[in-house]
């Protein structure tokens, strides 16, 4: 006589609640092997342990039950072509994840490097890589504040919906000349570096490019309220030293608002970038 096993121990052995069996069997998803007539209790035998196996492993796969009741259906070929289908799907989540995962990793290292600054305020001539940014101009009719703030809430919305995830690090994009004549420091637009592969098609049409070079840079603490007197600093000495540069200056947070609430401890590198011909002569010297 085949060896039968209660609903409860059916449940037990297989870590699954005995509401769900029920449940299975009212939608002919998985029916027990017997039923006795009089008591109306539910039975279930070996051979069905690989079918309810099959069952939780789908469901964990994240496929909807009628969509399993009808693959369970099927030949193997058609279990096969499903799970290589989910095996795709979860190298593209782990790729994103990974990518992800090397965002708030830049993020950590960012803050990590504020932390140690001890040269604030020292200018220094680097070389940046390319950048990939997620950028929003700002709409023209509204005030300085107002345009900035929405700029960074569009940008926000986008990461959000991206990448699950506003990490903060909002920059500005700011025209040496106009500072030079205004004497002041006006935002032409905000944007965020981001990794070009988390972002949908949509998406796509915000994110420019940095392109590497050499670059005069320099850090500095504080408000953003007080970055004018930073700002002439660094083109005071480009002027000088008669460094032909770009006319965009990049306003790139360290210690940003998302890692601090005291704003004395805001951390900022200001960078603009040594014009080629500048570089190419230089190299030939």
């Amino acid at each position: 006589m085949p060896k039968y096993f209660s609903i409860g121990e059916m449940a037990k052995l297989h870590k699954i609640s005995i509401q769900t069996l029920r449940y299975y069997d009212q939608i002919d998803l998985f029916k027990p092997v017997y039923v006795d007539q009089e008591s109306n209790y539910r039975y279930y035998s070996i051979d069905q342990f690989s079918q309810l196996d099959i069952i939780k492993y789908l469901k964990y796969l994240g496929m909807p039950l009628k969509e399993i009741k009808s693959k369970l259906e099927e030949n193997n070929e058609e279990i096969l072509k499903l799970l290589t289908n989910k095996i795709d799907i979860v190298d593209e989540k782990i790729k994103e994840l990974e990518l992800i995962k090397k965002v708030l990793n830049t993020k950590r290292e960012t803050v990590e490097k504020g932390t140690k600054v001890d040269e604030v305020g020292n200018i220094i001539r680097k070389h940046i890589p390319n950048r990939s940014i997620l950028s929003m101009d700002y709409e023209i009719g509204l005030s300085h504040e107002e345009t900035m703030e929405l700029s960074r809430r569009q940008i926000a919305n986008i990461l959000e919906e991206n990448i699950s995830v506003f990490y903060g690090g909002v920059s500005g994009l700011v025209s040496m000349e106009k500072v030079i004549k205004d004497k002041k420091v006006t935002y032409e637009n905000s944007f965020v570096t981001v990794e070009r592969e988390l972002f949908n098609n949509k998406a796509q049409k915000y994110i420019k490019e940095i392109s590497s070079g050499e670059f005069i840079c320099m850090t500095y603490k504080g408000p953003y309220s007080k970055n004018y007197e930073h700002f002439e600093k660094l083109i005071n000495y480009i002027e000088y030293k008669r460094i032909p540069v770009e006319d965009s200056i990049y306003e790139i947070p360290i210690i940003d608002p998302l890692s601090t609430s005291n704003e004395q401890e805001l951390l900022t590198e200001i960078q603009i970038q040594v014009k080629r011909r500048e570089i190419d002569l230089r190299c030939l010297v």
